[in-house]
């Protein structure tokens, strides 16, 4: 086991999450981590039952929170909402959002590609990585809409706090926030200098550091410059290749300048982050080289599972690495000023990125099954947002203007060669045409030529879309009586989309050189093989790229009821309405015959939620306890999500738009039993439907309907835990131990096969927990400090999905959560 060091602020610990760690560690190793953590868990316990000490902590504070785009107390919000501090941030030592999953209730956050990142909400939560629709839950950080793709997750970098808003926000967050919202507010410059550190080693080469300096240059300026670097080597190792996956190595960089104009304020920005990484692991679950072709029917029965092997235990073997990584650079103007008894503000910002994936999509080191794809992607928008806000005695509202444009351009790739689709032939019914042609020429004799050659054949999908989006908005709460409000909100937007198409035919040299050469011979016309067979739904296409456009146009309001019974017992209620921009399917080019062509139609209607809640914010001094709860019931119609299944002989992607309902509740509180120990808990429970779901087939025929049933979404999600510190060693100790819990996956007539398989070898869509744990000292003055985080705590492992490309025939790879990390870290500052 290495050991970990990392130095921290006192206001603001910034830690990685150590995702690195090996796929089976050694004995002696084994025994090393579970004496330490006997240590830390004794170190807990004792500090449980530790007499109050002088040095207590403060009590628990409120947060001012922006929301409602406007500064208020979170306990004065009337919407469902959690807000994580930095604190939070470096007592989990999560990197970035996803390693939040699971302790912020209805948040999932899908980052196995953190390139095609997914996030959900109530469990509204598309899977769809094509650039020509969007995401429900709306990102934005300082304000600044960041995307679904290249932009979306990234590291934390000088993080003050996360708002996590629940439900429809469209009106005050803007486009593309149906289900909710995640709002990112980072440190400005200050007049304060000050600086601060850390540094973070860790399980199989986990090395993180950071550094931030503020520096006040005059009475009315500041600068705040951060860098960023966090790395692992990777926590498995690739017995094809020899190298570790599971892995991630990326840094990041932002300089911030602030110039105080009499009462405005301006704030410049620059960051850049620049990631690099190996693929992610596919673990197959097939080994017998007999199978599938050997046993597999179309359907996954009793007698084909029983041949699937514990992955957790089976050998890795990818045969491409894969390489997956992002450049990003952005640039933010904010300006904040009165104007003539108003509030004024406007933020302008400007981002590019581009990214690209390339991974094992076979789960194997199989000739015949090989297949590898490319997810390429480059953009650059632009974003420009007025505000104008003010308060009179009976009223505080706000109005505004935004405008988004975006240019992104796709490469999705698929990569096989000649035995791979032999294997497509057969499945499909056909014959090994290849291997029957290099057999038949080799046994006639002819020289050069192997009866079990196979040659590369690539196939991509190039895609470009062109967005722009205009709003119009106004927010107003209006005091009706000392203790009651009502507020009022409608929003104008207008989306238009415009995108291209174009599918060139396969490239495959080697092959075409063997064709031309000893074609002839076998009396084999080398035209007479197909241009395309992957992307064969789109051949027609090969040299003519084809464009469609469409524009949207909604109106999106919401009405919230709020009354204080006491100065600490705030009622509210609710009806929102959210709106997403409708989109193509990248992978369903319209018919390119004119432009007026009917038939297939690649576009898709916008997706609205409606949404009715109802609940309670409620603190209670004399426990020093807060305690928030809302009842919801949602609508939502349209939502896009991507799907692989055969529409013709060869399974393609597709966009699956399906309209949803759910109701359930979210609860969360802390308590403050004494100074020194604070529990805190939180649940959302969630009933979803779906209301209709139907999947055609090649002759638009239903083949597929989930109306009625499950959406897949898990009832219960939980978490909770523990906050303790007392004096000791002439300093101050700390401890945090939180964990959460997932109920198992509701699976309907579609997933039930692979999502909630139980065989002897292994379970999928089984309840989950997970516990991560903090120990910590500080100096008296808080200048410095170490601490030892364990992420995982109880190394509990779960398969996160079973399926993938390959899942249709007979073949599919399984993704797994990564094992127990442990690490120290130190901190220091100024």
């Amino acid at each position: 086991m290495s050991i970990s060091i990392s130095m921290s602020n006192s206001t603001s610990t910034r830690a990685s999450k150590s995702a690195a760690a090996r796929h089976r560690p050694h004995a002696r190793a084994r025994v090393t981590r579970h004496r330490l953590l006997r240590t830390a868990i004794a170190a807990s316990v004792a500090c449980a039952f530790a007499a109050p000490a002088a040095w207590s902590a403060d009590d628990v504070q409120s947060i001012v929170v922006t929301a409602q785009a406007r500064k208020q107390l979170v306990q004065d919000v009337p919407i469902a909402m959690q807000v994580i501090s930095a604190k939070d941030i470096s007592n989990i030592g999560a990197k970035d959002l996803a390693d939040l999953n699971g302790y912020i209730p209805g948040l999932v956050v899908d980052s196995t590609e953190p390139t095609q990142p997914s996030f959900g909400i109530r469990g509204v939560q598309p899977g769809d990585f094509g650039i020509a629709t969007d995401s429900p839950v709306g990102i934005y950080v300082d304000g600044v809409y960041t995307g679904k793709t290249g932009g979306a997750l990234m590291n934390f970098i000088d993080v003050q706090r996360i708002e996590v808003i629940k439900g429809p926000q469209g009106t005050l967050f803007g486009r593309n926030s149906a289900a909710g919202a995640i709002a990112i507010s980072t440190n400005e410059p200050g007049q304060a200098r000050d600086a601060e550190a850390h540094l973070k080693l860790g399980d199989y080469g986990r090395a993180n550091a950071d550094v931030m300096l503020n520096l006040p240059l005059s009475a009315t300026t500041a600068a705040r410059l951060v860098a960023v670097r966090a790395g692992s080597a990777g926590w498995v190792t690739n017995q094809t290749t020899d190298h570790k996956m599971g892995g991630d190595k990326d840094w990041a960089t932002r300089l911030s300048l602030r110039q105080d104009v009499g009462a405005a304020k301006v704030i410049v920005g620059w960051e850049h982050e620049n990631m690099e990484q190996y693929g992610r692991p596919a673990f197959a679950v097939i080994q017998n080289p007999a199978l599938p072709l050997g046993g597999y029917q179309g359907v996954y029965d009793a007698a084909y599972t029983a041949n699937f092997v514990d992955p957790f235990s089976a050998p890795l073997h990818n045969d491409t690495q894969g390489a997956e990584g992002r450049n990003f650079d952005g640039a933010t103007l904010r300006i904040e000023s009165p104007l003539a008894g108003m509030a004024f503000a406007s933020t302008t910002a400007w981002r590019r990125f581009t990214t690209h994936n390339y991974t094992d999509n076979d789960g194997n080191a199989r000739q015949d099954l090989y297949l590898a794809t490319l997810d390429a992607k480059r953009a650059r928008s632009f974003q420009q947002e007025f505000k104008l806000s003010g308060k009179t005695e009976r009223l505080d509202w706000i109005a505004g203007l935004s405008y988004f444009h975006n240019n992104e351009h796709q490469d999705a790739g698929a990569y096989v060669t000649t035995a791979t689709l032999d294997t497509l032939s057969l499945f499909a019914g056909g014959a090994p045409n290849f291997a029957q042609l290099f057999g038949g020429l080799a046994a006639a004799g002819v020289p050069g030529v192997r009866p079990d050659a196979s040659y590369p054949w690539q196939e991509t999908h190039y895609s470009d879309v062109r967005t722009r989006s205009v709003a119009l908005y106004g927010d107003t709460i209006w005091h009706v009586a000392p203790s009651t409000n009502v507020t009022a909100g409608l929003r104008w937007t207008q989306d238009k989309k415009t995108m291209t198409w174009y599918v060139p035919g396969r490239v495959s040299p080697a092959l075409d050189q063997f064709l031309t050469t000893y074609g002839p011979l076998a009396g084999v016309d080398p035209s007479s093989f197909p241009s395309n067979i992957i992307f064969a739904t789109a051949g027609q296409l090969a040299g003519s790229p084809v464009t469609r456009d469409k524009d949207w146009t909604d109106f999106s309001p919401r009405l919230v009821l709020d009354h204080k019974l006491d100065a600490n017992t705030l009622l509210f209620a609710s009806v929102s309405r959210g709106y997403q921009a409708g989109g193509f399917n990248i992978f369903t080019p319209p018919n390119p015959a004119s432009p007026t062509a009917t038939g297939r139609d690649p576009s898709f209607a916008p997706e609205k939620m409606t949404n009715f809640e109802t609940g309670v914010k409620w603190n209670v001094p004399a426990l020093r306890a807060s305690v928030n709860a809302s009842l919801f019931a949602y609508k939502f119609k349209n939502l896009q999500d991507i799907q692989l299944y055969s529409v013709g002989a060869i399974p393609t992607y597709n966009v699956i738009a399906s309209d949803q309902k759910a109701h359930g509740l979210d609860l969360d509180g802390r308590v403050r039993v004494n100074p020194n120990l604070t529990v805190f808990g939180g649940l959302e429970y969630l009933d979803q439907t779906y209301t209709r779901y139907q999947r055609l087939d090649a002759a638009g025929n239903v083949s597929l309907d989930l109306t009625g049933q499950p959406v897949g979404t898990p009832r219960l999600n939980v978490m909770g835990g523990a906050s303790m510190s007392w004096e000791t060693a002439g300093g101050r100790a700390s401890v945090n131990l939180q964990g959460s819990h997932q109920s198992a996956t509701r699976c309907n007539s579609d997933t039930a096969a692979l999502s909630c398989l139980h065989t002897a070898t292994l379970k999928t869509g089984t309840a989950t927990s997970k516990f991560d744990l903090r120990v910590g000292w500080d100096s008296p003055s808080q200048r410095y400090g170490m601490a030892l985080i364990v992420n995982n705590l109880f190394d509990q492992r779960y398969i996160t999905s079973l399926g993938g490309q390959t899942q249709q025939f007979g073949s599919p790879y399984a993704y797994l959560t990564p094992p127990r990390a442990i690490a120290v870290e130190f901190r220091a500052s100024m």
